[in-house]
């Protein structure tokens, strides 16, 4: 009987010692990112290190703001994020952008998680920081926005992160109802009636190429991209190479330096459709952001321009996006 009680004893003795270790198994859970990489997290993630801009709106829609203790300075950079996400100048700034990041004001917030972008996109991280940041134990999610169906990749992968999947599902869920109405408006649409479309950077002879998203934004709106040729995402080119493509519309992304009349009053134009038929647009600021939920905005915003007959009423969809997602009306214009 005395053996008996020994041997309890022992295995009593053995659980108490192990408990921590049995504790901390299930602390944890297993993900994979939009770059295929397998990744340990914490089960419960309390501290995150933000360093894109692509995804810090997606994680305030998800409401799981409260759990970012350091960002990029690009994302503070940017107005709308100013304006929708309350007190977001107070959390502390800990790179100025991919490529420059400071690890040992990193460090001393004691992520629990750092999300970036990974190598391969054109505004990524280095793989040597990666590297880095994977040597010094703490988990790193790369997020890789090539499309659009990356982007519901991505917002279902930060559902699961900040365990809010039931969130993550309605705004996915929201975001593909505006792209299936709109695809399904512009189906009907023979190849060689499409509209051969441009999108244009911060320099007028700077094109968005046929590489990431823009391709998706184009082709789902109906559109034929002429610079898809471009493997790359944003590519300098001659003025002789954007007269031969003679595209029907240009548009030029929210945040560039010059307006359409610029283009349509520079005599080097004259010659393209778009610039004769007066179909040069410039995004409204407000839907700028290719690799964000507003991104469906913006295709219905491209549809609508591409097709003025179809009569999409983007500025609609805006609206009850922005109430719903970011509690505040659109502002922009509705042209």
């Amino acid at each position: 009987m005395r053996g008996f009680n020994l041997k309890v004893l022992i295995f009593l003795c053995l659980l108490i010692l192990l408990a921590p270790t049995f504790a901390k198994s299930v602390d944890f859970k297993i993900i994979k990112d939009t770059e295929g990489r397998t990744i340990k997290i914490p089960m419960k993630v309390d501290r995150v290190v933000v360093l894109t801009a692509t995804c810090i709106e997606t994680i305030y829609i998800l409401g799981a703001i409260d759990k970012v203790v350091g960002i990029s300075r690009n994302i503070i950079d940017n107005p709308f994020y100013i304006e929708v996400i309350k007190d977001l100048k107070e959390i502390p700034i800990v790179a100025q952008s991919l490529r420059d990041i400071d690890l040992e004001k990193i460090l001393a917030l004691r992520p629990d998680l750092i999300i970036g972008i990974g190598p391969e996109h054109p505004f990524g991280m280095s793989k040597e920081m990666v590297k880095k940041i994977e040597h010094l134990g703490i988990p790193i999610i790369l997020l890789n926005l090539e499309n659009l169906d990356e982007n519901y990749l991505s917002i279902e992968l930060l559902g699961e992160i900040f365990n809010r999947r039931d969130k993550a599902k309605e705004l996915i869920e929201f975001m593909k109802k505006i792209q299936k109405e709109i695809e399904s408006k512009v189906k009907g649409i023979p190849n060689i009636r499409k509209i051969k479309a441009l999108m244009l950077s911060q320099k007028p002879t700077m094109v968005l190429g046929g590489y990431w998203g823009q391709q998706d934004l184009i082709s789902l709106a109906g559109g034929t991209n002429v610079a898809a040729e471009l493997r790359e995402f944003v590519g300098e080119v001659s003025m002789e190479k954007i007269v031969y493509w003679n595209p029907d519309v240009i548009t030029i992304v929210g945040t560039a330096p010059y307006e359409p009349k610029d283009l349509i009053l520079n005599p080097q134009w004259r010659h393209i459709n778009a610039i004769k038929n007066g179909k040069v647009y410039k995004y409204p600021y407000h839907l700028t952001g290719l690799f964000t939920p507003r991104v469906v905005l913006l295709l219905a915003w491209h549809a609508s321009k591409f097709y003025p007959e179809l009569r999409i009423n983007w500025y609609k969809m805006a609206d009850e996006f922005f109430i719903k997602f970011y509690g505040i009306k659109y502002s922009g214009p509705r042209e």
